[in-house]
């Protein structure tokens, strides 16, 4: 799961889980796969899954992402290029996705020219706010009424589960099995989990195409408009809502659901239980968080993640 605090927060903890991979080995990589002659590589800030790359090869620039555990997500990523781009959803197209011969999977796709959402000064995220919000709009209009299943989709666009509150009651699914093998604490998890349980009479059975991971470090933003969509890997079918929790719970600086709110107002638009809802997401966000923080042991993020959760379910 990608947020700006597991990039921003990675000094005193070392993941057992994070894609890991030296520059040199990409620079081997590239010069042996490539047809054309490859130049500027540098890293570029990845999250748990994968390690991602810029480079120039052909007068082109380039993305290079490479992870030791799945090629799905990047399957994903081509899926919602071939399904979802339009101008009003910028989606990076990819180019190749493929295993180099010491089992990492990789994909090749075109670099998204311009900032980070997370790394736009105030006066920038303001002016780009109505294209964040847009283009959110955009992907929830794309009717995935006829795709089968809730939840996440797979590689061929079919969600895992059969209905949405299934889904989040999920979350639940590998976390019990955790509890005498890892940090996570059950007391703290079922006080979470409760709460949960109890706001799903809120979400509704509607089902919208969700970005899934629609945060500050998957959006590419220029001049006040959003250039490209990033990582498709925790896509899915739901309650549209669903994309404002990872947005809302990891920023600390913008209150995301006001702006939100405000923009729906603008156009004359009405949400029932809008609090509860993402509410919930959040809390379902969190507890995805919890659990994988405790399995891949990294303490400190673990108690930012559970004081946030606890903070959360007193208000």
């Amino acid at each position: 799961m990608e947020n700006p605090e597991q990039q921003n927060n990675t000094e005193h903890s070392s993941s057992t889980h994070k894609t890991r991979i030296e520059q040199e080995a990409v620079i081997s990589f590239l010069e042996s796969h490539n047809k054309e002659p490859v130049s500027n590589i540098e890293i570029v800030a990845g999250g748990e899954g994968s390690q991602a790359f810029s480079f120039e090869s052909n007068r082109e620039d380039l993305i290079l992402r490479m992870n030791r555990h799945s090629e799905e997500g990047f399957k994903k990523d081509e899926y919602a290029f071939n399904n979802f781009e339009s101008q009003e959803i910028p989606i990076p197209e990819i180019n190749e996705i493929g295993k180099t011969e010491d089992d990492q999977y990789f994909a090749i796709s075109k670099k998204v020219n311009g900032k980070m959402f997370k790394n736009l000064s105030l006066e920038e995220l303001n002016e780009a706010l109505p294209s964040l919000f847009s283009v959110l709009d955009a992907i929830h209009s794309i009717d995935v009424s006829d795709s089968g299943g809730y939840g996440k989709w797979n590689s061929e666009g079919v969600g895992e589960n059969q209905s949405w509150k299934d889904m989040i009651l999920s979350v639940d699914m590998y976390a019990k099995h955790m509890f005498e093998n890892s940090i996570l604490e059950k007391e703290v998890w079922d006080k979470i989990y409760d709460r949960l349980v109890e706001l799903t009479q809120y979400c509704p059975e509607e089902k919208y195409l969700i970005h899934g991971d629609y945060t500050t470090d998957n959006i590419i933003a220029k001049n006040g408009k959003v250039e490209g969509v990033l990582d498709w890997a925790d896509s899915r079918y739901g309650d549209y809502l669903y994309d404002i929790a990872p947005l809302s719970f990891w920023e600390r600086n913008f209150d995301y659901e006001k702006a939100y709110l405000e923009f729906c107002e603008s156009k004359g638009k009405k949400i029932e239980h809008f609090d509860e809802r993402v509410l919930c997401y959040k809390l379902y966000v969190g507890l995805g968080s919890l659990s994988f923080f405790a399995y891949s042991n990294q303490q400190d993020k673990y108690e930012r993640s559970k004081a946030k959760l606890l903070e959360l379910i007193k208000n």
